[in-house]
């Protein structure tokens, strides 16, 4: 049966991809893959073998258990999505001001609420028409936003799950993220905090603070998380401090450079510790630079987070623009011969 063959492709790629390589968009996509793949395969089953579904107990379950995590998606995506978006972009832009990056939130609640409620109510959509067929067409690329945003969240979870607390490692990386003065932010302290238990759980690791100094900050980051680690009680020796870094590609690199004269030729067993809705990213990019490493994701405020979630995944579509880029002209060009076939 094709389903069949189908769920057990996308299961078997799943498990390579989280057992070589998951730092990588694609294990959430894969994951994706298989649930759906799964649930469309019960359904068959139900259909062409009513008696034997009826009597395996489990399948069932199993099947209910996708329907009604679906058919909460159906109603959750209009009647909690937008009001949650929208209610944590007004608190986001109230506590941290009206910047840019602050109206992501907000911005996608407007956008979802035009496109599934006023677009609908002033175009009659049942015609086919201009209006209809640019609708279609915005549902098809919003289709495909949302299963890049569903995969890259479901990456970043599984990147933040770890069955053991001492996986033996030699250092772990802190991300700098801001200061107050001379003193960590809370998200810093957050990141420091998870970084120290790290730290604690695998014995004879070192911490290595990576954060240069902005043009608004009076020390390096580096210098101030140090001063607060060694107040938690790490001992200096256990602490090394990259000062150099002005964004995550070189907290990384920069961190790397230090943990290799620190090894002098033994082999690094590495974790990165960053803000929960940061890990996905920093990780893609330990894999561009050949790092072996796992990451570990400090917790966030609520109402931060999704909006630094989506400004996450604009910057991985910024890092992977080619091959985003691609993906949209092709579902274009794709589209556009459906429409061109239906007109005649």
């Amino acid at each position: 049966m094709i389903w069949a063959v189908l769920l057990l492709l996308s299961a078997s790629a799943f498990g390579a991809v989280m057992i070589f390589e998951r730092r990588s968009v694609l294990s959430g996509f894969l994951l994706l893959c298989t649930v759906v793949m799964s649930g469309v395969f019960l359904l068959s089953m139900a259909q062409r073998y009513p008696d034997w579904f009826s009597v395996h107990i489990f399948a069932h379950i199993l099947l209910d258990m996708e329907l009604i995590i679906l058919a909460i998606l159906l109603v959750a995506y209009p009647l909690v999505m937008i009001p949650v978006f929208f209610v944590e972009g007004i608190i986001l832009i109230k506590r941290e001001g009206a910047r840019f990056k602050n109206v992501l939130s907000l911005g996608l609640a407007a956008a979802l609420l035009m496109f599934d409620i006023i677009f609908p109510f002033i175009f009659d959509l049942n015609k086919r028409g201009i209006m209809t067929y640019i609708y279609w067409y915005l549902t098809l690329i919003s289709l495909y936003f949302i299963i890049q945003l569903s995969s890259f969240f479901i990456s970043n979870f599984l990147n933040l799950i770890h069955f053991k607390k001492n996986h033996g490692l030699s250092h772990i990386i802190v991300l700098g993220c801001g200061l107050s003065g001379t003193k960590p932010t809370p998200l810093l302290k957050a990141r420091i905090d998870k970084g120290i238990e790290v730290y604690k759980n695998n014995p004879g690791s070192k911490l290595v603070f990576s954060g240069g100094q902005g043009s608004d900050e009076q020390i390096p980051e580096s210098h101030a998380m140090a001063e607060y680690a060694l107040s938690a009680g790490v001992k200096s020796g256990d602490i090394i401090k990259e000062d150099r870094s002005k964004n995550t590609i070189e907290n990384l690199r920069f961190s790397n450079s230090l943990i290799k004269e620190d090894l002098k030729g033994d082999i690094a067993r590495t974790a990165l510790v960053t803000s929960s809705y940061h890990v996905i990213r920093s990780l893609i990019i330990t894999r561009r630079l050949k790092m072996p490493c796992i990451g570990y994701g400090a917790k966030t405020r609520f109402y931060f987070s999704l909006n630094a979630f989506l400004r996450e995944y604009i910057g991985y579509f910024r890092d992977s623009r080619v091959t985003r880029l691609l993906h949209l002209a092709l579902l274009t060009l794709i589209y556009l011969i459906f429409v061109a076939h239906i007109i005649k």
